[in-house]
């Protein structure tokens, strides 16, 4: 582990190996990133049968997800779980970028959405704020820029300087015009919320299993935990004891050039990717803000100030 670094008074998936006592986890569907975080059997290990895990597991925004309980039955943990998922489910029609009906997809194809829904709303007010905290380095809006440079690479094209220079322009969430009628987007921008919508969607999951168990770690595309209970996480080989909400960010995960130079994280302002060998991972009350802060971090910016305690390794 390069480092670690606790902010006080700062802000700071893919299969799911429950048999063994583990997860492999990926941060996004569409980014593919391939970071390795293992839940260690030990940290579930109690004395009594009624203290043993449970474990269920599902599939929503194209990904594994699964939820690790104490000291449930097991027919507790399945009822659960799949009341779970059709919460999550709910929030996969508004962001899903696979879904054409999503609301996402109507956006960023229609350029307006009428009566936006309050999960979208909500996410992308979170987003505002992560934007302006971290002066731009955070911004929605770098997806069509993103799925321009992915066609110049598949197309054996380096992508070129006056263009990219061009399509940066369309990247700027501040311009994005969200109210509780209408969210519209300038001609050419689309949108992206895979950077935070993993940990939102984690946090709404978490908020209704507090209402019915003591304890469970949830794998909703980011970690948090439900109760006081601890569980032990694997990074990189490293294994820290959370109490709260854990994301990853690393740009090896989808590369666009060959060495990866050119990754799906990319600094708005630049266009510039951080060097992919590098994983930076967030330990954060809420799961959306480790899932922001973990990209802003790997995109070189700082933990920004007034969200609280943060944990952050850099890999």
């Amino acid at each position: 582990m390069a480092g670690l670094v606790d902010h006080g008074s700062h802000c700071a998936w893919r299969d799911y190996l429950d048999d063994i006592g583990a997860a492999i986890v990926s941060k996004a569907q569409v980014m593919k990133r391939r970071l390795f975080l293992g839940l260690a059997g030990g940290a579930l290990c109690s004395c009594g049968e009624k203290s043993s895990g449970h474990s269920w597991k599902g599939i929503v925004f194209g990904i594994p997800v699964g939820i690790r309980f104490l000291n449930v039955t097991e027919r507790i943990a399945e009822d659960l779980g799949q009341q779970s998922l059709k919460l999550a489910q709910k929030y996969e029609a508004c962001f899903s970028l696979w879904d054409e009906n999503s609301e996402l997809s109507l956006l960023n194809r229609e350029g307006v959405l009428p009566s936006p829904s309050e999960g979208l709303l909500d996410c992308l007010k979170i987003a505002k704020d992560f934007h302006t905290k971290s002066n731009g380095l955070f911004d929605p809006t770098i997806h069509s820029y993103l799925e321009w440079s992915k066609g110049e690479y598949a197309a054996g094209r380096i992508p070129d300087d006056l263009e990219a220079e061009r399509r940066r322009k369309l990247v700027n969430f501040s311009r994005v015009e969200i109210s509780e009628d209408l969210i519209k987007l300038e001609p050419g921008m689309s949108l992206s919320l895979n950077a935070l919508v993993q940990g939102y969607v984690t946090d709404r999951v978490c908020e209704f299993l507090e209402e019915h168990v003591l304890s469970a770690l949830v794998n909703f595309g980011e970690y948090r935990v439900v109760g006081s209970h601890p569980f032990d996480v694997e990074v990189e080989g490293q294994t820290m004891l959370i109490r709260h909400a854990l994301a990853v960010s690393s740009g090896g995960g989808q590369r666009l050039s060959a060495t990866a130079s050119a990754n799906h994280l990319i600094n708005p302002q630049d266009g510039v990717s951080p060097d992919p060998r590098r994983v930076i991972a967030i330990e954060t009350r809420k799961a959306v803000n480790a899932d922001a802060i973990a990209t802003i971090v790997a995109l070189g910016g700082e933990v920004p100030e007034g969200c609280g305690t943060v944990r952050t390794w850099e890999f």
